[in-house]
């Protein structure tokens, strides 16, 4: 087959980026090692990891992809988007929550539909939504207290 792309790639004066493009095996003999694959004169990297539009699939007897950089990624933006947020005036709470629905859910819901998700990941990204609205109502009952004590 790559073969085939290195004469479609002549013919057609197309240059494969060889840095860039590397080979990983998904099924029951996924950890044997395999014969070296050539693509336009240079040899593939085996990679245990490949992330393709967001998605991080990973070297194993079946297809899995991994969830974490998506845990992260949805962290990374939902702490600075409560510190902003939160400690405002009056309706806070609700200018919050629509902008966790509207800029931090994607981040979560990314790709799920399309993905065999196993019962942990479920239970995984769940979790990242109820601790995301824990600490929420819990950043509330504190401001709200601080107002109260004043």
């Amino acid at each position: 087959m790559l073969q085939v792309c290195d004469i479609f790639a002549v013919e057609y004066d197309v240059k494969f980026n060889t840095v860039k493009s590397v080979a990983m095996r998904i099924g029951p003999r996924f950890n044997v090692t395999c014969a070296p694959l050539m693509l336009d004169g240079m040899y593939l990297k085996y990679v245990k990891t490949v992330k393709y539009l967001g998605v991080v699939v990973n070297v194993a007897k079946s297809f899995k992809c991994s969830m974490e950089h998506i845990r992260m990624r949805f962290y990374g933006v939902l702490i600075p988007c409560m510190q902003r947020h939160v400690p405002r005036g009056a309706n806070s709470e609700l200018v919050t929550v629509e902008l966790v629905k509207s800029y931090c859910m994607p981040f979560i819901l990314y790709a799920t539909e399309a993905l065999p998700l196993s019962n942990r990941i479920i239970t995984m990204l769940d979790n990242c939504v109820s601790t995301a609205t824990a600490n929420f109502f819990l950043s509330l009952m504190e401001i709200t207290l601080c107002l109260l004590d004043s």
